[in-house]
């Protein structure tokens, strides 16, 4: 793909007061899967968090936080686990048959007049070569850039003394409409072309942007037509900047923009040692406290009744919603809830193939000796 665009960051509340409802509703998520945070943001008393997805709620009680409902916000991780993990995606929208994430969520905030969308960030990624960051530099260094917004900067990073890399604004940090040009393959230590157009869009451009998607051809066209109506590249060959042409190279991406048709949907990858911290400090309490409680009656169906501990994973799972994918991946989580030592489910070099059975058995006790009669 030559060009793609995704939502990196979106902030929106609602008017409710339940958080368990908002994160079903509008995110598509079990509220199971997020933890309290245990800390206060943006005028709220209580925070729910899973991965860098925050479900704010219980403003203050005070004149000025009242009745602000429950405000949601994703980063760009966030933005990537909502759309990897949401039961919104799949569903019909009027820009796709099969429906993405966004778009769905987009139709849901467009539809509800208490909601209020406080915040979007838009990406624009080339990964054809269509732009040069030095030529962008050059130009917003020599004003050859036909733009409302006067703000522009342009920001050089150092590695010791060797440069590395630049990232340029273009609007003010307090407007509603901000720009942001940067080598995102450099930021990612990824080989390859890979320049990102951020459009950081605020309150009014923010709100008008999520209508507009209800009425547009595809988010790509929507970007291209914002990005025309904000700023573009330009020769100075013309002593009236409005009538100067604009660069070819960045008509060409613009026009690249104008054919993605889809909120392009990015898979967040975790490494297992982020995972496994992750399962460790919000999952592992929880579990730690259902086999405090349940020790003595799971000691009992494998003792006495002869209960697999795989029916009782299952059981549990089902009954209280554990997490049972955990519980398989880790046959040393199995072995401290029994209490006996469980085979792992992963071959080994002396077994290739292990029945399901044979996984989650608990190893054979030694047969009592047998004394001889005298």
């Amino acid at each position: 793909m030559k060009c793609q665009v995704l939502v990196d960051w979106l902030t929106f509340s609602v008017k409710e007061t339940d958080p368990a409802a908002v994160i079903r509703q509008y995110l598509g998520l079990d509220p199971v899967l997020f933890q309290d945070a245990g800390y206060g943001l943006l005028g709220y008393n209580r925070v729910l968090r899973f991965s860098d997805i925050c479900v704010c709620y219980e403003p203050r009680e005070n004149d000025f936080f009242r009745d602000m409902g429950v405000f949601v916000s994703m980063s760009g991780n966030g933005c990537r686990t909502f759309e990897t993990m949401s039961a919104l995606t799949g569903a019909k929208d009027g820009q796709d048959a099969s429906g993405t994430a966004f778009s769905v969520l987009f139709r849901l905030l467009a539809a509800e007049e208490s909601a209020n969308v406080s915040r979007i960030d838009v990406a624009c990624d080339d990964r054809e070569g269509f732009l040069d960051m030095d030529e962008i530099v050059q130009k917003i260094q020599t004003n050859q850039v036909n733009s409302r917004m006067t703000r522009r900067s342009v920001l050089v990073s150092y590695d010791g003394t060797r440069r590395n890399g630049s990232t340029i604004y273009i609007g003010a940090p307090s407007s509603d409409f901000r720009v942001r040009i940067y080598d995102k393959a450099l930021e990612q230590g990824e080989d390859g072309h890979w320049v990102r157009v951020e459009l950081v869009l605020r309150k009014k451009n923010a709100n008008a942007f999520v209508e507009q998607m209800m009425r547009s051809e595809s988010v790509g066209k929507l970007a291209a037509q914002v990005i025309n109506d904000k700023f573009s590249f330009i020769e100075r060959d013309d002593s009236n900047i409005t009538r100067c042409t604009v660069c070819d190279w960045w008509r060409a991406f613009v026009d690249e923009l104008e054919s993605v048709r889809l909120v392009a949907r990015c898979v967040i990858q975790h490494r297992v040692e982020q995972i496994e911290n992750w399962v460790e400090a919000q999952v592992g309490p929880s579990l730690a406290i259902i086999v405090r409680t349940l020790e003595s009656l799971i000691k009992q169906l494998l003792l006495l009744h002869g209960i697999s501990l795989l029916d009782i994973i299952w059981i549990g799972s089902t009954l209280l919603h554990l997490p049972l994918k955990l519980l398989l991946i880790f046959p040393t989580t199995a072995t401290a809830i029994s209490g006996y030592p469980c085979v792992s489910p992963y071959p080994t070099a002396s077994s290739t193939t292990l029945s399901t059975a044979t996984w989650w058995a608990p190893a054979a006790s030694p047969s009592p000796r047998r004394t001889s009669s005298t």
